[in-house]
C-alpha cells in the first residue's frame, strides 16, 4: 500500500495534464460561430452548462464521497469523451447544447474529486501539511495544459474541427489510465454505519450544510472566493471582446491568454510559500484589496495598463485558490470533502449563470467601462460587509 500512497501523487499529477487538453478551450465560441449559432443561441448554450453544474454539483460530490474519487474522476472523464463526441457531430442548436450540458456535468464529478483525493493521499502518510504545495503544483500542471491546448488547438482548428475534436476524445481516453492506476485513500468511516442509499445521501446533505452553519470562519472567505473566481471568469470571457475593441489583433489577444496562463503556473507553484509568511486571515483581507485596487486599474488606465492589471487579476485569483483550498480541507472530514466543495462550486455556477448574462446585457445598453465599474461595486460592497461580519465576530 505504501507503494501505491508513493505513486499517488504522480498519478494524480499526470491525470491533470492529460484531462486538462482541451483544445477548444479558446476556440468553441468561434466553432458554434461558425456552425451557424448566433450570439444569443451561444449564450443560452453557456447558461446551458452552467445550469447542468447547478443541478449535478452536489449529487455527483456525493457520489465521490460515498462510493469512492476514483470512480467519480472515470465517469466524469468518459463525459468528457461523449462531449467531445457529440460536438464532432452536432450541427444543431440542440445538439449544441446537450454537448455542452455533458461537458458540465462532467465537470461536476471531477471538481472536489481531485482535491478530496489529493489531500487524503497525503493525510494518510500525515502529510497534511504538504496540500498547499501539491494543490499548487496541480493548478499549475492544469494551466501548463490550458495553455498548451491554446497553441496546439489552434494550429489543429487551422487544418480541420475533425482534428480538434478527434484530439479531445484521443486524449481523454488516455487520461483514464492515471486514473485507473489510482490507490483510493481509506477515508473516515460515517458515525452511523448501514444506511440505505437514500439516508447516506441524506445525511451527507445534512452534514454539509452543518459544517456551514457551524464553521463561521469559512463564510467571509468562501463569499471572496466566489465572487473573485466569478468575476475573474467575467472578465476572462468578456475581456477576449473588450481586447478586441482596444484595438489589440486576435493573435495578440491569444498571446495575452497564453501569458496569463503561464503565470499561472508560476504563482501556482508560489501560493506554499506565501501561506508560510503571512496568516490565511492577511491573504485574504490584503489579496481581496490589491485584487480590488488592480480591478479598478482595469477600467480606468491606458490600453496598455489594462492588459497588465489584467494579468495581476488573474495572477492573484491563481495564487489564492490552493490556499483558499487548504484552508477549507482542514475544515473537513475525508467523508464530506467533496460534497461540500461541490456546494462552494454550486454557488459559484450559481454565480456565474446569474451575472455572465446580466453583464452581457449591461454591455449591450450602458457599455464596457460602465459594466466593469458596476462589478466593481459590487465587490466593494461585499468587502464591507465581510469586514463589518468580522468586526461584529
Amino acid at each position: 500500500m505504501e507503494m501505491h500512497l508513493r505513486k499517488n501523487i504522480r498519478y494524480i499529477y499526470i491525470y491533470i495534464f492529460v484531462a486538462q487538453l482541451f483544445f477548444d478551450r479558446a476556440l468553441w465560441v468561434i466553432y458554434l460561430s461558425d456552425s451557424g449559432l448566433s450570439m444569443s443561441q451561444i449564450g443560452v448554450v453557456e447558461a446551458l452548462m452552467h445550469l447542468s453544474v447547478v443541478l449535478f454539483e452536489i449529487p455527483t460530490g456525493m457520489i465521490a464521497d460515498l462510493y469512492g474519487r476514483k470512480v467519480s474522476l472515470f465517469v466524469g472523464n468518459v463525459l468528457s469523451i461523449g462531449y467531445g463526441s457529440i460536438m464532432l457531430i452536432s450541427d444543431s442548436f440542440s445538439l449544441f447544447g446537450v454537448a455542452l450540458m455533458t461537458l458540465g456535468v462532467g465537470m461536476t464529478f471531477q471538481s472536489g474529486a481531485e482535491e478530496a483525493l489529493a489531500y487524503d493521499t497525503l493525510k494518510e502518510k500525515n502529510l497534511e501539511h504538504q496540500y498547499t504545495k501539491v494543490f499548487g503544483n496541480m493548478t499549475a500542471l492544469a494551466l501548463l495544459s490550458l495553455s498548451l491546448a491554446k497553441l496546439v488547438g489552434g494550429w489543429m482548428a487551422g487544418i480541420s474541427w475533425e482534428l480538434v475534436y478527434g484530439g479531445i476524445i484521443i486524449t481523454h481516453v488516455l487520461s483514464l489510465i492515471p486514473i485507473c492506476l489510482l490507490h483510493e485513500p481509506v477515508k473516515e468511516k460515517n458515525s452511523v454505519p448501514h444506511l440505505s442509499v437514500k439516508q447516506q445521501w441524506m445525511d451527507q446533505l445534512r452534514i454539509g450544510i452543518n459544517i456551514w452553519r457551524n464553521n463561521q470562519s469559512i463564510h467571509i472567505p468562501i463569499i471572496f472566493f466566489v465572487m473573485v473566481t466569478t468575476s475573474i471568469i467575467i472578465l476572462t470571457f468578456y475581456g477576449q471582446e473588450y481586447f478586441t475593441r482596444l484595438g489589440y489583433s486576435s493573435f495578440v489577444i491569444g498571446i495575452i491568454f497564453t501569458v496569463e496562463g503561464l503565470l499561472g503556473v508560476l504563482m501556482a507553484k508560489m501560493a506554499h510559500r506565501l501561506e508560510k509568511k503571512w496568516s490565511f486571515l492577511n491573504i485574504t483581507n490584503y489579496g481581496y484589496v490589491l485584487y480590488l485596487a488592480f480591478f479598478l486599474l482595469f477600467i480606468y488606465s491606458p490600453n496598455w495598463a489594462i492588459v497588465l492589471s489584467f494579468l495581476i487579476l488573474s495572477q492573484l485569483v491563481t495564487l489564492f485558490e490552493p490556499i483558499f483550498s487548504n484552508f477549507i480541507q482542514n475544515k473537513l472530514q475525508s467523508n464530506v470533502r467533496a460534497t461540500f466543495f461541490s456546494m462552494i462550486s454550486v454557488v459559484n455556477s450559481f454565480s456565474i449563470m446569474i451575472l455572465f448574462p446580466l453583464f452581457g446585457y449591461m454591455i449591450d445598453t450602458i457599455g464596457f467601462k460602465h459594466g466593469f465599474l458596476c462589478l466593481f461595486i459590487i465587490l466593494c460592497l461585499l468587502y464591507v460587509f465581510g469586514i463589518s461580519k468580522t468586526i461584529k465576530r
